[in-house]
């Protein structure tokens, strides 16, 4: 009788990846019963100066927009989530915000928000928080 090796080195991989944790949760929701929708939960969110993003528009520090990380924004010009909104939630407060630039720099599911989103949520000086947040 003849095992593939692949499948094991494949599981086994997995369950060493889920071994050593990680600080962002995915989970899949369906939708209409079809649709997948992306739902983080616990990601790093930081702050940064916005101005003109990854999408081509330039926005103000009082905008509520987001970059996301650079796996969840994908290729091409514009980038495949560019004008999407989300909705974010952390320190007990919900706010809708739009997908306009992409953070190289951020953990897959994190986010940079603008000065005037972080605000919302936080003071600047606390410099990352942590939330979750959803396509709407």
């Amino acid at each position: 009788m003849f095992i593939s090796v692949v499948p094991v080195v494949s599981f086994l991989a997995v369950m060493a990846g889920l071994a050593q944790g990680s600080p962002t949760e995915f989970t899949a929701v369906r939708r209409n019963g079809t649709d997948l929708d992306k739902r983080v939960n616990n990601a790093r969110m930081t702050y940064y100066n916005v101005g003109l993003g990854a999408c081509g528009i330039t926005n103000q520090p009082t905008d509520f927009v987001v970059a996301l990380d650079a796996t969840d924004f994908g290729s091409g010009y514009p980038g495949p989530h560019c004008f999407q909104h989300i909705s974010i939630t952390a320190n007990g407060k919900t706010a809708t915000a739009e997908i306009v630039d992409k953070c190289p720099g951020c953990p897959v599911g994190g986010l940079d928000l603008s000065e005037g989103l972080f605000s919302f949520f936080a003071p600047l000086s606390t410099g990352v928080i942590y939330g979750s947040w959803n396509y709407v």
